[in-house]
């Protein structure tokens, strides 16, 4: 059994939100439409079928489509770290090789078996374990310390395994 005591600030979870994302195709496109807008502009411009004042709304509605994201996302970090209880207080997350992960804050808790672990990714900042489409425990790796290792080993341990049990049902299936 491997302890954590995560405490959730608005940057670790900015740095979540934006890798989940900019992950996404969505995400990528997001930022390649932006830069298109730019190119169309700046091409616009120089060919002749757009003055100055045309670049520059071309150029402002670039950046507002490239920066509408992050900004969203920043504000959302800021308010799900001052509202949600998992997030404005310390949580302390138990891992069992037998049970899986516990999260226990004042007020609540929350368990999610291994067998419900879907996949798990690694921003810069986080690593984020998912047991649902779009619900993930989300850890700050500073908050990992000498645990880091043997707690990350025991998540890729019980991803395969489940990757396994997931293959041999759907052969079975077959």
């Amino acid at each position: 059994m491997n302890k954590i005591t995560v405490q959730m600030t608005k940057e670790t979870l900015y740095d979540f939100l934006l890798y989940h994302a900019y992950s996404k195709f969505s995400g990528f496109m997001a930022n390649i439409l932006g830069f298109a807008i730019i190119f169309l502009g700046v091409f616009s411009y120089v060919s002749g079928r757009t003055g100055r004042v045309g670049l520059i709304c071309y150029i402002v509605a670039a950046v507002l489509f490239i920066a509408y994201t992050p900004i969203l996302l920043k504000r959302r970090a800021k308010t799900q770290v001052q509202t949600n209880p998992e997030y404005n207080q310390p949580v302390e997350y138990i891992f069992s090789e037998e049970e899986g992960i516990t999260a226990r804050w004042e007020g609540g808790d929350r368990h999610i078996d291994w067998m419900q672990m879907e996949r798990a990714v690694v921003a810069p900042k986080t690593i984020g374990i998912y047991y649902g489409k779009d619900e993930a425990m989300i850890l700050p790796k500073k908050d990992f310390g000498d645990e880091f290792l043997p707690i990350y080993q025991m998540i890729v341990r019980h991803l395969a395994e489940n990757s396994n049990k997931k293959a041999r049902a759907e052969k079975a299936e077959k």
